[in-house]
């Protein structure tokens, strides 16, 4: 039968599709997201580069094919929902959510990336257990300061027998004598021991140590709380040390310390004599060799007192031992170019991650005080990290999102991130090229969005010209000084990861490098010239930061002018020696 004129006509043929091949499905998200083409490079592609956009990409575990935001969805932290702070973020008031940036996803700002990178775990052999923690940081303290007075004779007022904790007077501890049957009993016996090893009124101080003491208010405590807002090593160490013989030694001796450093005029009130013959620098022996003796006086005498105290179980758990540590490591950094040194202080920041662990310490403890140290103990350990190429001693990650955190806690983040970065420069040769630019990409990304997060606050207030004809460069003003300190920060980890960075690239990657590389020393620098010589505190974060920017600077003149700016910066710390310097040189030399 014929096929009526006017009945259906037949389906058509579907028409192939011009398209040469089948769409990629595994560019990045937002040449999917825009249905443009991209060549894949990681961390950024040539199309966002061109567009000057965010390049995001998805996680390992995604599927493939995923596209918008159901790819960008299956991005998940590491930790649980409980651990992130997403439950809690749901049922308690946090600070004020802030608008999430043009082309970041909403999912990877609620996760924020650097929860998601995977970072080499931290080596550590032979952990103590949390009971014998302090016991082992003592020994690894007592062992070094024994030898020093063997080999070098030390004239301290101190027998060296003291040191060993093996004589020490073992404490009666609450859990060694009869069973207590109530919590008000355990509670009581706790105080008791408590007052065991602290004082109830305040320790008498000497006009001497007086003077001591103020200068660690008015000096060293700033520079411990310099992203602190509430002070802690400030005001509420000082009100622990005057009730704690320990913390009170150790105060005195990192005053003393640090004013032989900065040759104070004030140290002409200390009525101790240096014993050496005036010679043509008989000035700066009259004026340093007295408190270099009285911070090592005082040094041995904090040892001292925890080889006796250490073991009460309520002092290893107290927060005046953790302050102790700091302050202890604070006094060997600033002798860590002395002649009785030895590495001390780089050895024994190891020794501190113990007791840190045994309290459980970290980043985010509700204790301010413990915070606060930890801050301040991972900001020394991630320099001596990257000065001698390890990983930094830190197994814990943080569990609050970038839209949690308040401006204070985002200047705090970065160090942390800082820390990952000197990680991934210390595994240059344990990983394949493909894992290490892969593992490159997530930092640069996990430093990109916490640059994206920054409140107006950390934006520059003023940006100066060049103070003269043939500067380099200009100052740049950001106030508070913490916040100057973390976009320093920020730049320090940024140059780590690009230095170390892979290259599978041509002429466009190494221009797109060279561009950040040169954005990041420019604001290093201007910031450095801005906080030049006002502030001990900042100048300590600038010295660092110099130092990073020098290692990525290849022209003369520019290698000059940072020379410069980092002489006139030490000028102000007194620390590190200018061997930094002669160190920055070499590596140009090696580099030429």
């Amino acid at each position: 039968m014929q096929a009526s004129s006017t009945g259906n006509p037949k389906p058509r043929k579907p028409r192939p599709s011009r398209a040469r091949g089948l769409r990629t499905t595994t560019g990045c998200l937002t040449c999917r997201r825009r249905r443009v083409k991209c060549d894949e490079l990681r961390p950024r592609c040539a199309t966002c580069s061109k567009s000057d956009r965010e390049c995001l990409w998805p996680s390992p575990n995604d599927p493939i094919g995923g596209t918008g935001s159901n790819a960008s969805g299956s991005v998940q932290s590491e930790t649980s929902p409980a651990q992130d702070g997403s439950s809690a973020a749901a049922t308690s008031p946090g600070p004020a959510r802030r608008p999430i940036p043009g082309d970041i996803d909403s999912q990877l700002w609620n996760n924020s990336p650097e929860l998601l990178f995977d970072s080499p775990s931290t080596v550590i052999n032979s952990l103590p257990s949390p009971n014998s923690a302090p016991l082992a940081y003592y020994d690894l303290l007592a062992e070094d300061a024994i030898n020093n007075i063997d080999k070098y004779n030390l004239n301290v007022d101190l027998d060296r027998n003291n040191l060993s904790r093996q004589s020490s007077p073992v404490a009666d501890t609450p859990g060694s004598g009869p069973q207590l049957h109530s919590s008000q009993q355990a509670l009581e016996a706790e105080s008791s021991a408590h007052e065991q090893w602290n004082s109830t009124n305040p320790i008498p101080m000497s006009d001497d140590e007086l003077v001591l003491f103020q200068h660690y208010i008015a000096v060293i405590g700033p520079i411990l709380d310099l992203n602190d807002p509430s002070r802690q090593f400030t005001e509420t160490v000082p009100s622990l040390a005057v009730h704690n013989v320990g913390l009170m030694k150790s105060l005195l001796a990192v005053s003393a310390r640090h004013m032989a450093l900065l040759n104070e005029p004030q140290i002409c009130r200390l009525n101790i004599q240096d014993p050496s013959p005036d010679g043509d620098d008989g000035r700066m022996r009259n004026l340093q060799s007295p408190l270099l003796q009285v911070g090592t006086q005082y040094y041995y005498e904090t040892l001292q007192y925890l080889s006796k105290n250490l073991f009460y179980p309520s002092y290893n758990r107290s927060r005046e031992i953790i302050s102790t540590s700091i302050l202890i490591s604070t006094y060997e950094m600033w002798d860590s170019e002395g002649q009785y040194s030895n590495g001390a202080w780089e050895r024994h920041l190891r020794g501190i991650f113990w007791i840190q662990r045994s309290q459980n310490n970290n980043g985010e403890s509700k204790d301010p005080l413990r915070r606060a140290a930890w801050w301040q103990w991972i900001r020394q350990d991630t320099w001596v990290a990257f000065r001698e190429g390890r990983r930094v001693l830190t197994i814990w990650r943080p569990t609050k999102r970038l839209m949690d955190l308040s401006p204070d806690e985002l200047a705090l983040r970065i160090v942390y991130i800082c820390g990952r970065c000197v990680d991934f420069a210390a595994n240059e040769k344990k990983y394949d090229l493909n894992t290490r630019i892969d593992q490159a990409g997530k930092l640069l990304q996990a430093l990109e969005d916490w640059h994206r997060a920054l409140p107006v606050s950390f934006h520059p207030i003023h940006r100066g010209p060049p103070p003269g004809p043939g500067a380099m460069f200009a100052p740049i003003w950001i106030h508070p000084p913490s916040y100057a300190a973390a976009v320093q920060t920020f730049h320090f980890a940024r140059i780590i990861v690009l230095i170390n960075q892979p290259s599978m690239g041509g002429v466009d990657e190494f221009r797109i490098r060279q561009r950040s590389l040169d954005e990041s020393v420019d604001m290093i620098c201007g910031i450095a010239m801005a906080h030049q010589g006002r502030e001990i505190p900042s100048a300590m974060v600038n010295f660092k930061s110099i130092y990073a920017a020098g290692l990525c600077v290849q022209e003369p003149v520019k290698q000059t002018a940072i020379l410069n700016l980092l002489d006139q910066t030490l000028d102000v710390t007194k620390f590190p020696p200018k061997t930094l310097l002669n160190d920055l040189t070499s590596y140009w030399r090696a580099e030429a």
